[in-house]
């Protein structure tokens, strides 16, 4: 039987190097920042090739702040040592700063930094690596219509990016200078004369500028395939690289509008003007920026989170906008007004440590000056709640968009992508689900350690008592054809470092060595189960169900935080592999049918998971209740909706009669459906799954 020793992924200790580093800064700059150079720099697979040319290029760009994409923890510290950078290291999309690092964040597989090189002078970089496939100018070359391929991108990109910037909004509704750097996989609207490319047109409708097509207004527009050396093509440089000839801007340097930051130059960096040979299968983005600092005025303002704020993050960093006078400042903190004196200090941020979920604090910043001490005001905010989430993947649109929840699942690597299909149980060749039909998703036997699928767990804080996730519940409907074999189901280790956590066995058990195995014979060949895992790590409990029924139970000392707990939205990049391991003895992969997947951060009890029962065609879940408002903005009808399970669709008709609705939309996972006034009588309804 299958059995391995687990050890978490390496990056996990890089990262608390990196936190470790926040308590070594120098101080604070004597002036503050009025020019700064942002980067963003897809290095191709840890820079494999040539490291040495990805620092050069860098250096030589004079850059301050550099997004990294392809870039994991230890090439991320390889970089910042050979520039004498501080690095924030992450799976993928790591981040290195000429000035220190004075927090962090990571938002699904994005990032953030934020540095102070002067008391309340902030600035925020974010950094994200968007889904490389499927590739709309792909699709469009070859015939698609524009319709197809929004839709496409709206599946698959659009999750992720909306993700980051719901989570950017705080920093944007502030005055800080904030910076998006990112290979977005997608090209601009602004470089087409007529299509509406989903992530460049919702990051301009978020506030954010695109400084290179800022700086580069008379660039020419598509349509005309683009040639790989126009002016602003960063897809590619290498023709020998790119198998259909289309080439595209496709990385970004973004900035907020209105915060005091400037383009005044910006370039594409390659052989051409930078390092040679360049080690990229991309061109670099470089941006000047000059900054306005910010005016500071006779008393602490600014505060952030802004006064009375709700749903804030358990771990935010607490910044303010200081006196002018200022020689230092005593912050109080704590759950009763004004809060107790926590730290004197020159900065203008205070790291008040991991808060209470749904709690109320309350803090205060005096200034001590050459005349005495100033007392601030009060302010508060309250944490979010911690609510259960629930995510899963249905496959209904042949994509792998969520259909609950705001997790992410991504292909691996282009190999997963290809080697994956999408289809419909027919009844013959793939048996319907309780005799319904129901779409899926193939599953190939995975022929390389780099195959398989990544999830991120977004919105999942650590739980059970301890810093990872602790307590979850994994539930899968799949078919394993004919002839059984070993199927590795999933590795809680998302880089594949070593054996999976879970198997179907060839002999039709399920388990894993360290766990225990069911009985063999529970899983046949050609039929369709509803497979679920419960665990409670700290509790020493796992339990193994089928079609309802358990089926195995481990029992013993505490689990906690060891091989099974998996990472949590706190870690960088994704945190969890599905349907491969790294066990070169033997193939221990299998082709499936996946017809959903699901997740839950709790551990579900026995009776909830034998009322979800056998698999079947509709998924595992039911959405919560969807409500739906609508409003008017000019000639637009505007209706939006929370809740439900996707894909929706909208219908409408001019009467109620049951067989009056025409469908008014293509089924997506949007929850916002627009178009022009009419006159008479509209009713409009929103179907979901």
């Amino acid at each position: 039987m299958k059995q391995s020793t687990k050890l978490k992924s390496p990056f996990t200790r890089t990262w608390v190097v990196a936190a470790l580093l926040l308590t070594l800064l120098p101080t604070a700059r004597a002036e503050p920042l009025t020019q700064v150079k942002v980067m963003s720099f897809n290095i191709w697979v840890q820079g494999a090739h040539g490291l040495s040319n990805v620092v050069e290029a860098i250096r030589t760009s004079g850059a301050d702040l550099v997004g990294l994409q392809e870039c994991n923890a230890t090439t991320a510290q390889t970089i910042a040592t050979g520039l004498g950078f501080y690095v924030l290291p992450a799976s993928g999309c790591s981040i290195v700063s000429r000035f220190p690092i004075v927090d962090s964040q990571t938002i699904g597989s994005s990032t953030r930094v934020t540095i102070e090189p002067h008391p309340g002078q902030r600035l925020h970089l974010f950094n994200c690596h968007l889904p490389a496939y499927p590739y709309g100018p792909y699709d469009l070359k070859n015939g698609q219509s524009q319709a197809f391929v929004i839709n496409q991108e709206n599946q698959t990109r659009m999750s992720p990016l909306n993700l980051l910037l719901n989570a950017m909004q705080p920093w944007l509704a502030g005055s800080d200078a904030c910076f998006l750097t990112g290979d977005f996989n997608a090209p601009s609207h602004l470089d087409y004369a007529d299509f509406p490319w989903p992530t460049s047109v919702v990051t301009v409708e978020a506030g954010l500028g695109d400084s290179y097509r800022e700086m580069h207004p008379g660039n020419r527009k598509f349509p005309g395939q683009f040639a790989y050396d126009e002016p602003g093509i960063t897809w590619t440089p290498r023709t020998d690289q790119e198998p259909e000839g289309v080439f595209d801007r496709i990385d970004f340097v973004y900035y907020s509008l209105g915060d005091g930051a400037t383009p005044t130059h910006s370039i594409e960096l390659d052989a051409r003007n930078s390092a040679n040979p360049w080690p990229s299968d991309h061109r670099a983005v470089l941006t000047t920026f000059t900054l306005t600092p910010p005016t500071l005025g006779g008393t602490v303002g600014a505060p952030f989170p802004a006064d009375n704020a709700t749903s804030v993050r358990g771990n935010v960093l607490l910044t303010w906008l200081p006196a002018s006078n200022m020689v230092s400042q005593a912050v109080y903190f704590g759950t009763n007004s004004p809060g107790e004196l926590r730290v004197n200090t020159t900065h203008s941020y205070f790291s008040p440590g991991s808060l209470l979920p749904g709690t109320t604090y309350f803090w205060r910043v005096d200034t001590t000056t050459t005349g005495g001490v100033v007392t601030g005001s009060v302010w508060s905010f309250t944490t979010a709640a911690v609510v259960p989430q629930t995510y899963e993947w249905t496959f209904a649109l042949s994509n792998l968009t969520a259909a609950l929840g705001k997790g992410v699942l991504a292909f691996a690597d282009a190999a997963t992508s290809n080697l994956t299909v999408f289809g419909a149980t027919d009844g013959a060749t793939v048996p319907h689900i309780g005799g319904q039909p129901a779409k899926f998703m193939r599953v190939p036997q995975m022929p390389s350690p780099q195959n398989g699928y990544l999830v991120t767990f977004t919105e999942s804080d650590p739980n059970g008592g301890g810093v990872y996730l602790n307590q979850y519940t994994i539930i899968q409907d799949l078919l394993v054809p004919s002839p059984l074999g070993w199927a590795a189901m999933f590795n809680t280790n998302p880089g594949n470092a070593n054996d999976a956590d879970f198997y179907i066995g060839g002999d039709g058990s399920v388990g894993i060595a360290a766990l225990g195995y069911s009985s063999a014979g529970i899983i046949a060949a050609n039929t369709w189960y509803r497979i679920a895992v419960t665990a409670d790590l700290g509790a020493g409990t796992v339990a193994y169900y089928v079609n309802g029924t358990p089926v195995h139970t481990r029992t013993g000392g505490s689990l906690l935080d060891g091989r099974f707990a998996l990472y949590s939205n706190l870690d960088p990049g994704a945190d969890l592999l599905l349907f491969n391991e790294g066990d070169g003895s033997g193939n221990y992969t299998h082709q499936l049918y996946l017809a959903a997947w699901a997740f839950v951060d709790r551990t579900l009890t026995a009776a909830e998971v034998s009322a979800l029962g056998a698999a079947k065609a509709g998924g595992i879940f039911s959405g919560p209740a969807l409500k739906a408002s609508v409003a008017r903005d000019g000639d637009e009808l505007l209706l939006s909706w929370d809740g439900g399970k996707g894909p929706f669709q909208v219908q409408r008709t001019a009467s109620l009669l049951p067989s009056g609705w025409d469908d008014a939309s293509s089924p997506s996972y949007e929850r916002m459906f627009s178009e022009p006034v009419s006159a008479g009588v509209r009713f409009f309804r929103v179907v979901g799954n």
